[in-house]
């Protein structure tokens, strides 16, 4: 009676971890964003300490490490209040479009326009100049090819270009002031090249870009 019992407990267990393996699997793949979203990130420009919680539209995101970028949320098209840092912003998005949420070392949050982007043929470059000094240029890190001119402070530029790996730098005029190790710029994906002071000298930061869907 015992090993009948023994056994069908194990026949159960055989026929049901696959299913739960499989809803466990399920979870790791959220639905995509849905037709005529907006997107939304928030950048941590201040090295003093993480972000613990940005929220807008009731949804946050949560302990955004300094220098560092959160993954993109989305939310239907329409005026928002951003609450982060202790500080708000109001933002108004539009459907099919992106923008970004830069928390200032000074505590500012500043919104920027991002560029959407569906091109699986090309990679796409987009560079912010978080410093107060301008114009400032992306280059290759031995400065000798322009892949952004003459961005002001506080403003985006974008540009496609050619799936490879190169190590780019910033630069005022002709003075490199701050390089990244190689990157692989990869076909159909976005990468952000955010230049800005930590403590008193520029840094150059790489992050792909990234949409969580989950949240």
């Amino acid at each position: 009676m015992h090993s009948s019992i023994k056994a069908l407990t194990l026949l159960l267990i055989f026929l049901l971890t696959p299913l739960a393996a499989q809803a466990g699997e399920d979870a790791l793949y959220a639905a995509e964003a849905p037709d005529g979203a907006a997107f939304i990130r928030v950048v941590n420009a201040d090295i003093k300490g993480t972000v613990p919680e940005a929220s807008i539209g009731g949804k946050s995101l949560k302990d955004i490490e300094p220098l560092q970028a959160s993954p993109y949320i989305y939310l239907p098209e329409g005026g928002y209040q951003l609450s982060v840092a202790g500080r708000s912003a109001q933002v108004s998005m539009k459907k099919n479009q992106f923008y970004t949420a830069v928390v200032m070392d000074s505590g500012e949050v500043m919104i920027l326009e991002d560029e959407a982007f569906n091109n699986p043929r090309k990679a796409l470059i987009s560079f912010y100049n978080l410093t107060p000094d301008a114009p400032l240029s992306l280059k290759t890190a031995d400065g000798k090819v322009d892949v952004i001119k003459g961005l002001d402070s506080m403003d985006v530029a974008n540009r496609e270009i050619n799936a490879v790996k190169v190590s780019l730098g910033a630069f005022d005029d002709g003075q490199a002031l701050a390089t990244t190790p190689p990157v692989n710029l990869q076909r159909g994906k976005v990468f952000s090249f955010f230049i800005l002071e930590v403590e008193g000298s520029p840094r150059l930061i790489v992050s792909e870009n990234k949409v969580d869907t989950s949240i």
